[in-house]
């Protein structure tokens, strides 16, 4: 039942929103936009230390994120913990973080891509969090994203209203949305951050990959059992999938229609989130209702 999963407090003027890498390095001044942007509303905002660092690939050391993220995650002023991008990291820190404090003072961890992994190891926990763009796409220059996933953290969640996509599978569904990116989905079967979809409205979303890599993680997911109980699925963006010497046979949307074309539930696709300019926000965790008919799919947040 969607009460078993908390909320953090929505956000108020005033409040601090802590921004770390945890993953993948960023260019420095992408995050300085986006303090800047905060600011400008009102937030306090603090970089953490090794947020702007390079180490290779990732933005610091593995000790030097896990500091990072830990010390956001024990802060009790810290109302939110903005990630500057995704890419590649948190597997490599996940099983060393301490969730003890986060239970005392709850506070809205804001992500995708690999901060996926994230989630869903709140989603074992019961919290929720937010699934949206990252500091890497705000700009005092176009703050849209900004202000989008500022509303989503103030309490106002918008009603979707989708036009109609010829694999669609009518129907209605009520559940707790959750899920992410298929890649990390896929890579976490079998660990303790191992998503529970079972009556759940599961979202899944990708980029760049093979079309038959994709149809393997699909199949994956499917003989894991993570498919067969779904309340709903919304399908999220497929985009830059890449076809082999050898055509595949198939888009990346008839892959997925065809793993789940024997299950009866509703089934959405062309959801505007994932990488892709228009990423919508998703609170992930919460009580949701879709309804998909001839018209479209309609999409409200119950709780």
């Amino acid at each position: 039942m969607n009460h078993l999963y908390r909320r953090p407090a929505y956000l108020n003027s005033g409040d601090k929103i802590c921004i770390t890498s945890p993953a993948g390095r960023v260019a420095p001044e992408k995050v300085l936009k986006a303090d800047k942007v905060f600011k400008n509303y009102g937030f306090e905002v603090e970089i953490m230390s090794h947020a702007l660092g390079a180490f290779y690939q990732f933005s610091g050391t593995d000790d030097e994120r896990l500091e990072d993220l830990q010390q956001a995650l024990d802060d009790p002023y810290c109302k939110a913990i903005l990630m500057s991008r995704g890419g590649y990291g948190l597997h490599r820190i996940i099983d060393r973080l301490d969730f003890r404090s986060f239970e005392t003072f709850p506070k809205w961890i804001i992500g995708f891509s690999d901060i996926t992994l994230l989630h869903a190891h709140l989603h074992r926990l019961k919290w929720q969090s937010l699934h949206s763009p990252m500091a890497s796409a705000f700009s005092i220059e176009n703050p849209s994203q900004a202000l989008k996933v500022l509303s989503f953290l103030q309490g106002n969640l918008p009603k979707y209203s989708l036009a109609p996509h010829a694999l669609n599978r009518k129907g209605k569904a009520r559940g707790i949305l959750t899920g992410g990116n298929l890649s990390i989905l896929t890579s976490i079967l079998g660990s303790c951050s191992d998503l529970d979809t079972n009556e759940k409205i599961l979202f899944i979303e990708d980029v760049g990959e093979y079309l038959y890599r994709l149809d393997r993680m699909m199949w994956t997911y499917k003989r894991a059992g993570k498919l067969s109980h779904l309340s709903g699925l919304i399908i999220g963006g497929l985009t830059e999938m890449k076809d082999g010497e050898t055509n595949f046979g198939y888009s990346a949307e008839e892959i997925v229609y065809q793993a789940v074309k024997q299950y009866s539930y509703p089934v959405c696709f062309g959801f505007p989130a994932g990488h892709q300019p228009h990423n919508e926000p998703l609170m992930l965790g919460a009580e949701i209702r879709i309804e998909i008919t001839d018209e479209g799919t309609e999409m409200i947040y119950l709780y």
